[in-house]
Order: structure tokens, then sequence, then C-alpha cells
């Protein structure tokens, strides 16, 4: 899933959000939960909200707690959005613009702190084409597909509105770990400034976090990135067997915090990657799919998008449709421009998934009967939607 500089660029293409966010007084410093983060206060529960932008690049944040919509600003030219679970990564014709949403999850385990504080804009990161970002670790990594070249970022400076850039790399993906930083590259993943330890991974395309430990997907499988006493180790995934080329598990989706996640399988059905168990599943798909995550939960539920419009949920046993919607977003899916927008998210209790054609973005509770529990109709047509809030 981009950014950089501040003050200038703000006041030219950014309209400048002056909200309110819930006040606290922070806690003397023997009372200070893990966790803290100075000017934020803490809540019981996630404070998820959905990021959306228009055509005309204007994004505003819906809270999914009030069901308000907060506007932000106008970024020009937006082309592609992404995030790390609390910020949001436009790219843009300026380059990529950096907004904290101001809602984030500290996962600490064993149990996790919900923060809210006042959203804004942080900056634009000049690069070449869209940015994919990747979070979760002591850098944020941008990475501008067309060039190949990976900004590192300060995290800690990011949450406190500043871009800092630490580093930039030459690499086919760039992923933050913990304290290390993974680098794919010449067939082979390694962790920066320590090219003597790496594992084999030809042609990595896709990654995602798992409870586990950090994926990244290969041309023959994909390997998996552990943490041990702040030491990284790899694991070879390989497929079951021989994978076509268009088969290949490319964009893994799934539930925050969950060990196993799925990615589309062509035109054949999906895969089923579990990270703690180290084992794939193919499974058929009853329709095509256009996208697809795993939900993780103790029915084993993968939501996905079929080709139709329908938001279904799927059997993660069998591949069998459990439930289906009515074809919710079938102009969307008629239009490739359109389509290319479109996200699919998923946590604990809901799935999130915009249609722009309708002008709306569908919330499913896809554990009963996949049905349609709120429709949010936002300012304007929602090109792009990222969720926020939670763990990225």
């Amino acid at each position: 899933m981009q950014l950089r500089n501040t003050a200038a660029l703000l006041a030219g293409s950014l309209l400048l959000l002056t909200a309110c966010s819930p006040s606290a007084t922070p806690p003397a410093e023997a009372e200070k939960p893990h966790g803290y983060v100075e000017g934020a206060a803490e809540l019981t529960e996630p404070q998820l909200t959905l990021a959306t932008v228009d055509a005309a690049g204007e994004l505003a944040l819906l809270d999914l707690i009030e069901e308000s919509v907060e506007p932000v600003g106008a970024i020009d030219g937006v082309t592609a959005v992404s995030t790390d679970g609390r910020f949001v990564f436009a790219s843009g014709t300026a380059g990529v613009t950096v907004v904290d949403t101001g809602v984030w999850t500290v996962d600490h385990e064993d149990h996790s702190h919900y923060y809210r504080a006042s959203p804004a804009v942080v900056g634009t990161l000049e690069g070449d084409g869209e940015a994919v970002v990747a979070g979760g670790g002591t850098v944020t990594a941008v990475t501008f597909e067309a060039s190949g070249e990976s900004v590192l970022l300060d995290s800690e400076a990011l949450g406190e509105g500043e871009i800092v850039e630490v580093d930039r790399v030459e690499a086919d993906l760039v992923v933050p770990f913990g304290a290390a930083t993974l680098v794919a590259s010449g067939g082979a993943v390694t962790v920066l400034d320590q090219s003597d330890t790496g594992i084999a991974c030809a042609d990595p395309r896709g990654t995602i976090a798992t409870r586990v430990g950090v994926v990244i997907g290969c041309d023959d499988g994909a390997i998996l990135a552990t943490m041990a006493a702040e030491t990284v180790g790899f694991e070879a995934l390989p497929y079951p067997e021989a994978v076509a080329e268009a088969e290949r598990a490319t964009d893994f989706r799934g539930r925050p915090g969950r060990p196993t996640v799925a990615a589309l399988a062509g035109a054949s059905g999906f895969w089923l990657l579990d990270t703690r168990e180290r084992t794939w599943a193919l499974l058929p798909a009853e329709s095509p799919l256009l996208l697809v995550a795993a939900a993780d939960d103790t029915d084993g539920n993968v939501v996905a998008l079929a080709s139709d419009g329908r938001i279904l949920t799927i059997d993660g046993a069998t591949g069998s449709t459990r439930a289906a919607t009515g074809p919710l977003l079938a102009a969307t899916v008629a239009d490739p421009a359109l389509l290319a927008g479109v996200e699919l998210t998923v946590d604990a209790n809901r799935a999130y998934v915009n249609a722009p054609a309708e002008g709306v973005v569908y919330e499913i509770d896809y554990a009963d009967g996949a049905r349609v529990a709120r429709t949010f109709e936002t300012p304007n047509s929602p090109m792009f939607f990222a969720e926020t809030g939670r763990l990225s």
C-alpha cells in the first residue's frame, strides 16, 4: 500500500481538516497504560473508520461507531489508496499523500489498546507512479512499483506528524518486520544489511503479516519470516504441487491478527494458507471470484466478491457457498476502471466493500447469512476506500 513534505504542499493542494477528537487528560507518568501515545485518547474498543476517496480526490472519514462523515481534503489525481491500519497513503499527481486517520490499534498479543486522536494530513512523498505501503515495524516502507524504489520512513516520526526518510532501497519488495526490514531482490529474501542470511524466492509478489509472521509470495509458493529473540528466521512454504502462473497466490487477504489468509487461484478457485500449520489448500469456487479474504473464525468463513457483483460467504473447508447477497456491485464489476478501485476487508464481525458505481459502501455480516448489515452513503462516489483503526 506512500508520502512526504508538509506545510507547503498542504497549503496548495489539501483542505486541512480542523477536526476534534475525544479530549483526554494524559495520565500521570506512573499511570500511563502500556502502549500509551501522547495526545491520544485510549478507548475500550477499536475505533473503526472507513477512509473514502471520490473521483475528484475528496477524502473523507466515515466513523463506523458514530456513523458520521468527516471531510479531510482534496488530493489531485488519485490512482490508488492503501493503508497500514492507521495511515492512508493515496497515490496521486503530486506523489503519495499521507493522511493520519487518527485511529489505530496497538497489539500486545495477549491484549490490545485502542486509540483515537485528531486526524490530519501529514504530507507528501515524491515518487514515480502508484505506491504500495507496508507497515508494522520501526519503519514504514513505501514502494513505488514503476521504479522499484522503496522509501523507508521512520514510523515513530510518522505518528508524530512528520515524514522522516530513513533510507531508499532498490528492490522488488520491501517489508518491515519489527526492528528488521525484509528485502526481496535478486531471487532471494534477506534482512536489510544482512545479505548473508536469507532464502530463495523467485519473482516475489504479494505480502501480508499474520499472527505467525510475514508472508511473501514466490513463484513456487511463499516464504514465511518469523521472529525469535529478535532474530529473523525464514521458512519455505512450497505449493503442494506445480502451479501455473495464472493460478499463483499473489494478493493475500485476511482478518488482521489471524494465521490463515486467502488468495485467488486464477479462475479455478482460491488458496488458503495456514501459516501456523504451514499448509496450503486449493479450493474450488462455485462462481468465478474477483476478490477473496479469509475471516479465519471458528466457522472457517471466507468472504469473496463474485464476478456478478454478489458478496459470498464460503466454507473454508470445502469451497462451497454458504450464503450470498444479491448482485450488490453489478454495475461496478461491469466497469473495469471502477473495479480497479474496489477493496474488500474483513474483521472479526463484518466485511466491507466499496461500490463506486452504486455510490455506497456495504457492511456485510458474513457469519449471518451474508446479511447486508448497513449501507453507507458517502458524500460522493467511493472510488477507493481503506479501513483503519484495526491491526494492520
